[in-house]
């Protein structure tokens, strides 16, 4: 049942893409509301996948890459909905939308099977907090992601002073920059706390908090990368374009952390559910 709730989800955020999509090439008044409720009634349906998929599982759906993917698909549109509430500018779902449905395709070609038998470690309540925080991090990143992307084409298009329907579809620089300035700190704390966490799961299972696994290497480079972010932001003060770019190149980092180290480096962060250090991320 979880699975068919998963593929309401999906085809329900591709339908919003489309709604968004025609959105931006029409501006027309229906499309953006269709975008809207149709990412609403994915997240309702993506929501019940999860608790679903949680409760019959008998511990945290996070064991596979299958679910890594999904939690975190679901994990942004929940947050692009909730900014949504407070700058109501459908160009975030536009965009934020659509990462989060090619996250689930990318899901759908992955084993949707736990391996039995499910190693103890995965029953721990450490699952849920470590990976909870570490993807919502990630999520916040998404966010300043976007919104430094728009922050870089809206300044190039009142440069070229062309300034047409499509600059007028986008947020103000000032809004920008703001989500840029409040989400860079909030999503590393969230990074901060998901290592953190996820250390201690390792200390209390394996007695060593730390072993150099590729993924814990690059999430501590990650790491690195945005505390030299948030230094340079709130610290030295710099804001616009710089912080856009910087925001862009961070995002690219974590998804490189997110799924290029399980896929070129491999490691015990494996989300096969069978090996020991399977489900940390």
């Amino acid at each position: 049942m979880d699975l068919i709730f998963f593929k309401i989800a999906l085809v329900l955020y591709l339908g919003a893409s489309l709604g968004y999509l025609a959105f931006l090439l029409k501006a027309g008044a229906h499309e953006a509301p269709l975008g809207f409720w149709c990412a609403l009634s994915g997240f309702a349906a993506h929501t019940l996948s999860i608790l679903h998929r949680a409760i019959f599982s008998g511990f945290f759906p996070l064991a596979t890459s299958f679910d890594a993917l999904s939690f975190f698909a679901w994990f942004i549109v929940g947050l692009f909905l909730l900014v949504g509430v407070r700058h109501p500018s459908p160009i975030f779902g536009a965009i934020g939308i659509p990462i989060a449905a090619c996250l689930m395709l990318v899901g759908t070609t992955l084993s949707y099977q736990i391996k039995e038998p499910v190693v103890p470690v995965l029953r721990s309540w450490w699952l849920p907090i470590h990976v909870v925080l570490a993807i919502a991090g990630n999520a916040v990143f998404t966010l300043t992601a976007i919104g430094g992307l728009m922050y870089i084409v809206q300044e190039r298009l009142i440069k070229t002073k062309r300034i047409g329907r499509f600059y007028k579809l986008l947020p103000s620089l000032d809004t920008l920059d703001a989500i840029n300035r409040q989400g860079l700190p909030l999503g590393f704390f969230f990074l901060t706390l998901g290592i953190i966490s996820g250390a201690l799961w390792a200390g209390s299972v394996w007695g060593f908090y730390w072993s150099w696994d590729p993924k814990e290497t690059w999430s501590l480079i990650t790491w690195f990368v945005y505390a030299v972010m948030v230094h340079q932001r709130v610290v030295l003060g710099w804001r616009g374009k710089r912080a856009a770019m910087l925001a862009i190149v961070g995002f690219c980092l974590v998804m490189f952390t997110f799924l290029g180290v399980n896929a070129l480096l491999g490691g015990h962060h494996a989300f096969d559910g069978s090996r020991m250090g399977a489900g940390r991320l």
